[in-house]
């Protein structure tokens, strides 16, 4: 169902993935759910349709960017759907976006919002035969725009980055700080453009992350809790909750035959 592909050696520093669904049997919802990451999307056939947990549901535009998430969404592919998505490295993505990513944290908006230029390559992306020839031109088209950015603030927050994965989410990246000689304000604007979430909010993803490793392992939820860190299993379920819709539970009964949550999670 879904084709995963590496990008190319020139775009491997932003983008982590390509990934693509051509044609279903049927209609096909999945449970997303935050992720730390941001993507593009070009459909070139029936969009998505995205019900965001609060109920509302939107047709993906043609060429899709979206933003980081706060809380899940459930998503279906209709039959005829046809897309390829490029996921975008967390600690580069603002390379390859002209705007502040907080400002589309939550959001979904179209590609052509932010690069005009793409409906010049949208034909010829349109008309090429397979998935490969599709990611080469979308290639084509991202490489123009790659942009240099500050070296200084590019290192703080892949440092930033890394010391929240290397905790697990359990603690905010205050040896970055120290390193970097820069202050916790500075930390909050630096990581809110360049990410799209606070440090605090990207934490508490990497930490619910973590526990679905965990719970995908067989531990128990009383484990669970205490390797994550959370304070008692009633703030564990809550958080969980709050990305999912569901209980861990519920969750770990999901049928592991489909690729539950997949759309939006290929790393």
């Amino acid at each position: 169902m879904v084709k995963v592909y590496t990008p190319s050696p020139a775009l491997a520093d932003y983008i982590s993935s390509f990934w693509s669904i051509d044609t279903l049997s049927s209609p096909h919802t999945e449970l997303v759910y935050p992720t730390g990451q941001i993507q593009l999307i070009f459909h070139y056939r029936e969009p998505f349709l995205d019900r965001n947990s609060s109920g509302d549901e939107i047709s993906q535009p043609e060429f899709s960017l979206c933003g980081q998430k706060l809380s899940y969404s459930n998503v279906t592919a209709p039959e005829n759907c046809g897309m390829i998505a490029a996921v975008l490295k967390t600690e580069t993505a603002s390379a390859l976006l002209n705007i502040p990513l907080h400002e589309i944290t939550g959001r979904i908006i179209s590609f052509t919002d932010i690069y005009k230029s793409w409906k010049n390559y949208s034909w010829l992306f349109a008309d090429s035969p397979d998935d490969i020839s599709k990611i080469k031109i979308i290639e084509s088209f991202l490489l123009r725009h790659v942009r240099v950015k500050s070296l200084h603030h590019s290192y703080f927050i892949k440092s930033c980055i890394n010391e929240i994965r290397y905790t697990t989410g359990m603690s905010l990246p205050y040896k970055s700080l120290e390193k970097f000689s820069l202050s916790e304000r500075s930390l909050q604007r630096i990581f809110k453009e360049g990410v799209g979430l606070s440090p605090k909010q990207f934490a508490e993803i990497v930490k619910f992350e973590n526990c679905i490793s965990l719970l995908q392992s067989g531990k128990s939820l009383t484990d669970i809790c205490y390797e994550a860190g959370y304070y008692d299993q009633p703030h564990f379920i809550r958080a969980f909750k709050h990305f999912t819709g569901i209980t861990p539970s519920q969750f770990s009964t999901l049928d592991c035959n489909m690729p539950v949550c997949r759309f939006y999670t290929i790393n």
